[in-house]
């Protein structure tokens, strides 16, 4: 059950980081590669590849020792369907059920600290919830379509949270785009990601189609919430 719990948090992770759509004036299509870790699962970092095309994404998790899970997103539909492929197992979720925070309960300041993330220039800044912290590190370093698709596809989020939109805006309106992202409770991370790489290349449709021989349950009530 905690494997299986810590396969919940990266799903609710997915859905709960902040998302603001810009809009770019190309769509970009291919790949966005990040690497992921859950303590909870294991101390390693793994692989997770994101494939985007049009208003379609589908994500590629290594998740270690549990086996790959995918995780399929249509903003057309609203729909999103998380996939564990060793256990032939899978969840759906409507987007329009995803949780969203009070208006007042979210800040966010910069620390002052700034890296170098994948050959990016990036600074921190930190969201404080009631229940959770975001370290946000953020560049302007890339193109505008790869900004869009971070925020809208990556995140898959489509709701424009009242709270987290106030405290992103003024991020975007600088140009920033998260690259590192570390979700923590009471001073403990959670799960951690961070941008490497991506690549714009022609995608097939059959990609963003889920498998057919698996039987799919609701998401369980609770998952995909906000930072409240």
């Amino acid at each position: 059950m905690k494997k299986i719990a810590g396969l919940f948090i990266v799903f609710g992770f997915v859905l709960a980081v902040p998302v603001l759509k810009l809009h770019a004036q190309n769509v970009f299509e291919g790949t966005v590669t990040w690497t992921m870790s859950v303590p909870m699962l294991d101390d390693d970092k793994h692989d997770m590849v994101l494939h985007v095309k049009d208003d379609k994404s589908e994500m590629d998790m290594d998740m270690g020792v549990q086996g790959p899970v995918k995780v399929y997103s249509d903003q057309s539909t609203k729909k999103m369907i998380m996939v564990m492929m060793t256990m032939k197992s899978g969840w759906t979720m409507d987007m329009n059920d995803i949780k969203t925070t009070n208006a007042d309960s979210i800040d966010i300041k910069p620390t002052g600290k700034k890296e170098n993330i994948a050959g990016l220039s990036a600074e921190e800044y930190l969201i404080k919830g009631a229940h959770s912290d975001i370290s946000l590190w953020v560049t302007a370093d890339l193109p505008k379509d790869i900004q869009g698709s971070i925020y809208n596809s990556q995140i898959h989020n489509p709701r424009q949270d009242a709270s987290e939109t106030k405290a992103m805006k003024q991020l975007v309106d600088r140009g920033y785009v998260p690259i590192r992202i570390v979700v923590s409770v009471a001073g403990e991370t959670q799960m951690s990601m961070e941008y490497v790489k991506y690549e714009r290349k022609s995608l097939d449709d059959a990609l963003f189609v889920p498998p057919a021989d698996i039987k799919y349950n609701p998401m369980p009530k609770g998952v995909g919430g906000g930072m409240n």
